[in-house]
């Protein structure tokens, strides 16, 4: 049952973009749907009767009797359809948040726009307190406003959405992040005087890897914020590095690591992130 929700949400699960504002409504003309960002693990909520599963696109499952921290705000649903799915994140210090709904009893709510998806996810929510927060905008002013607001209260960015647009459609979804970052994992440590005299790394090889599954050696990362712990940044560690950009031999300029990601894998570091 794992592996067979597990790849569901592999193969069906909405992915956000990552372009300028610019391009991307050229493709999608406002208004547009905002929602800030989450920093959690992307899950989707199945529902079979009185049954509650949430499955990750990392291959976790968490029942109420298994996991009750996951399931710690989530009700019983009761009054809710007999079957559904809905599409969320999880962020381990603060629970499940969803934020749209695939399908409801036997019906595929997928090709319906999603300002239709949010009314049935709306419905399927009220009086919990477990649907992400949108707003409709009808300028690209209000949408960089917002995106100011969002991180200047420390938030991520935006995921932009377009109302109009079917579950899944191509470049529907765009995230906005407060500045380029992207995780990576540490394949090989630099070997410098210091380490030699304290054994512990500060200088690093990070990679990623390519389409074909390919891991790709993007460049030393030397540098650090005070909260990182170097101790902590080992061969396999995955980390959020910010960067300035990424050269023709695809190395990483003018970067360093913000934190050690614990809730990320090596294999969920793709070189798709650059895109």
């Amino acid at each position: 049952m794992s592996d067979e929700l597990s790849t569901y949400v592999l193969e069906n699960y909405a992915k956000a973009v990552k372009l300028d504002l610019g391009t991307w409504l050229l493709k999608n003309p406002l208004p547009a749907l905002c929602e800030p960002k989450l920093d959690g693990i992307r899950a989707f909520l199945f529902k079979s009767g009185d049954k509650l599963v949430v499955s990750s696109r990392r291959g976790e499952l968490y029942t109420p009797k298994s996991s009750p921290k996951v399931f710690a705000k989530v009700p019983e649903f009761t009054h809710a359809p007999h079957r559904m799915i809905l599409d969320g994140e999880y962020l381990s210090k603060e629970g499940l948040f969803l934020f749209d709904v695939l399908q409801v009893d036997d019906r595929d709510i997928r090709p319906l726009p999603l300002i239709e998806r949010k009314k049935v996810l709306r419905e399927i929510l009220h009086g919990t307190d477990l649907e992400i927060a949108s707003r409709l905008v009808k300028t690209s002013k209000e949408i960089t406003d917002y995106m100011e607001d969002v991180v200047s209260e420390g938030g991520e960015g935006l995921i932009v959405k377009n109302p109009s647009s079917a579950y899944g459609d191509t470049n529907a979804w765009l995230k906005l992040k407060r500045f380029d970052t992207v995780d990576v994992f540490v394949i090989d440590y630099e070997e410098t005087q210091e380490m030699k005299r304290t054994g512990v790394a500060r200088s690093w090889y990070v990679g990623a890897y390519d389409d074909n599954g390919q891991q790709l050696n993007l460049g030393k990362v030397g540098a650090f914020v005070e909260k990182v712990d170097p101790r902590k940044v080992i061969l396999g560690s995955v980390v959020e590095v910010r960067f300035q950009m990424l050269t023709e031999d695809r190395k990483l300029r003018g970067a360093f690591i913000l934190r050690v990601r614990h809730d990320k894998t090596p294999q969920e570091c793709l070189l798709s992130q650059f895109k």
